[in-house]
């Protein structure tokens, strides 16, 4: 007979404890990690699904100062052509943006953007740039505004591109434990990391076969997914050169696994679980630990940054941008984005998603299929990432992620609790 082995949190299930703190929000340092080399000034990840990253996404969050990682549900050489196609970018925050020489100029700039295929603008003033604006397909008017506003968060996050030794544009690229060449061919075309894209690596022949892959690369390796204590702690002593590890299983808004198998770690848990593992063998902070699936806010990249992430991952948050290669969808004079789980039929229609689910579950899907919202240009995500993130961990008392880990506070929250400090009693617009 089975047993009750606990109780997960999930990120509804806490909030953040308020702490003294020394340092103003737009002072705090979000400076996290990926894996052992790949440092992000915003330390957020795409998630490598196929209406989420490809090279234009790649581009534009490592340009400021995230990491894009492209999807394989697509063949090796395609794979390896969206690689060298961030690899070959101009790096420049500014690169390939219309500008305008003043504010004023934005109001006959909202008439072109279309027209120019563009849906961000460099602000000049003085000779100088000063800020982006973004076109977010709403009203023309309610977002000429916004210029301003955008101004001062690029401002206090200070943004900066993610960069290799040859100064070219970062960028991440997910494999199969069993595709031995596309790993060693995704190194030799540029890939800073490559993310391990399984939804249960702790089983033994994924593990075994990652053993194998892992001695034929020398670039950063991020295991996963990942959601006990025990499953980091095989991983980590059968496999030398883990860089990383991706966690939480089922938390995506998306994923159906929880739904049709019953099986699920929450990413918070996931979080905590792993943790535990790495303090137990003195590698925390050490080998970064990003937490992967159900983060819909900057407070819940907060809550898995204090429970002791290095960085999130995150695929619905950006689905409906710009840049993102989800098709644009019109529904009763708005606009989505066309949004899909790597184990819906969609995604598993393209033989190259189906060994990121196990053999036996090949006939199951584990994933849906949807629409989100069109927010335009991915760098309103950005900023709104950067922005939130040093209001929840100045809110903690902590200046960085690592002082984060070690004074940040999270506590238990009734259902009760939760909607009270939700907004309520009110009709939203």
């Amino acid at each position: 007979m089975g047993k009750i082995t606990g109780e997960y949190l999930t990120f509804n299930d806490v909030v953040i404890v308020p702490g003294y703190s020394r340092v103003e929000p737009s002072n705090v340092d979000i400076t996290g990690k990926a894996s052992k080399r790949v440092i992000l000034p915003i330390p957020m990840l795409s998630s490598p699904m196929d209406t989420v990253t490809e090279h234009r996404m790649a581009i534009i969050l490592a340009r400021f100062g995230a990491l894009g990682v492209i999807h394989r549900n697509m063949s090796i050489d395609e794979q390896v052509e969206e690689v060298w196609r961030v690899k070959k970018a101009n790096p420049s925050l500014w690169a390939e943006l219309p500008r305008v020489d003043s504010p004023e100029a934005l109001e006959d700039l909202l008439l072109r953007l279309e027209e120019l295929g563009s849906q961000a603008a460099i602000v000049f003033h003085g000779g100088a740039p000063v800020g982006v604006y973004l076109a977010l397909g709403a009203d023309p008017d309610y977002w000429a505004g916004k210029a301003n506003a955008l101004v001062t968060l690029l401002s206090s996050v200070n943004p900066a591109p993610v960069t290799d030794e040859l100064g070219r544009l970062m960028v991440g690229a997910a494999i199969s434990p069993f595709d031995h060449e596309r790993a060693v061919r995704l190194e030799k075309a540029g890939a800073d990391l490559l993310v391990v894209d399984v939804a249960h690596l702790h089983n033994e022949n994924a593990v075994t076969a990652l053993k194998k892959l892992s001695s034929k690369i020398s670039v950063d390796l991020v295991a996963g997914n990942i959601g006990t204590r025990e499953a980091a702690l095989d991983l980590l002593s059968r496999i030398e050169n883990i860089a990383g590890l991706r966690v939480g299983i089922s938390s995506g808004s998306i994923c159906s696994t929880g739904e049709v198998a019953g099986a699920a770690v929450p990413t918070l848990q996931a979080v905590l679980n792993t943790v535990e593992a790495l303090k137990e063998l003195g590698l925390h902070g050490k080998v970064p630990v990003i937490a992967d699936g159900g983060i819909r806010t900057p407070g819940d990249a907060a809550k898995a940054i204090i429970a002791g992430a290095s960085s999130v991952m995150v695929g619905r948050f950006l689905a409906g941008s710009e840049e993102a290669p989800g098709a644009k969808v019109r529904v009763g004079g708005k606009v989505y984005k066309a949004y899909r789980g790597m184990g819906s039929r969609g995604a598993r229609e393209r033989r190259y998603a189906l060994d990121r689910y196990s053999k036996p579950s090949k006939a199951i899907e584990e994933g849906v299929e949807g629409l989100v919202p069109y927010t335009g240009s991915a760098l309103v995500k950005i900023m709104e990432m950067a922005t939130g993130l040093q209001a929840a961990l100045g809110y903690a008392g902590a200046s960085s992620i690592e002082e984060a880990w070690a004074k940040g506070r999270l506590a238990r929250i009734t259902p009760i609790g939760s909607r009270e400090v939700s907004p309520h009693d009110v009709l939203l617009g």
